[in-house]
């Protein structure tokens, strides 16, 4: 279950780019954290509450709306933005603003991996529904390998482009400034999110779940 949270505010006021009354360039402080997620494991959830779960996800399935999951992991891909900005009051009542720190995260909070509560830890169907459940971890934890540098790149470019600002008041500066930056980096979060459901498809086949079931006798 991925969401996009980028927490943009919409300017109250309109505010463009100017030429302002900064005596020189300044260099923007740039950093993007990383999140791994930490792994949680449930087992104390039905088979039939794993499919409501994964069905309001929106995640496909190899066996469509007949197939009930026996584990499914479960996470939501975050990017959260945090600026801060210089403003310059002018003789107009109207105010000069440029970005000089950013600071965002990109990643998880937590990595949700729910076995069925049929499947007890110890037997062989639970170690092989936890093994297949962690390729799905493995999977989210090397997109942000690949993505984050690639994002952490992006913004460093757009944030030290981008020019002053003018508008009514700092605040919707900053909003204005923000939203720049956030639609700068969209296109390669959402290229993440693709590039996620890609790879984890290709781990949900029938070919696999059948060499995985024959593993085990008692499901």
């Amino acid at each position: 279950m991925l969401s996009l949270v980028f927490g943009t505010l919409l300017a109250s006021a309109p505010a463009h780019a100017a030429p302002c009354g900064f005596p020189e360039p300044r260099d923007v402080q740039v950093t993007l954290q990383r999140l791994d997620g930490r792994v949680v494991v449930n087992n104390a959830r039905t088979r039939d509450s794993l499919r409501r779960m994964q069905q309001q996800s929106g995640r496909a399935t190899a066996f469509g709306s007949a197939w009930t999951p026996v584990g499914l992991t479960l996470t939501d891909l975050k990017y959260r933005m945090r600026l801060q900005v210089e403003a310059l009051p002018m003789s107009n009542g109207a105010y000069c603003a440029r970005v000089t720190t950013v600071d965002a995260d990109l990643g998880y909070d937590k990595l949700r991996v729910y076995i069925a509560r049929r499947f007890r830890p110890g037997t062989c169907a639970y170690k092989s529904i936890n093994a297949h459940e962690m390729t799905h971890v493995t999977v989210f934890r090397q997109a942000l390998e690949q993505f984050h540098p690639r994002l952490r790149h992006r913004l460093q470019r757009a944030a030290q482009g981008l020019e002053p600002v003018r508008s009514s008041s700092p605040d919707a500066a900053a909003a204005y400034l923000r939203q720049r930056l956030s639609a700068t980096v969209e296109p390669l979060f959402l290229e993440m999110n693709r590039e996620l459901d890609r790879n984890n498809a290709r781990l949900d086949t029938p070919d696999r779940y059948r060499q995985e079931q024959a593993l085990c006798a008692e499901w």
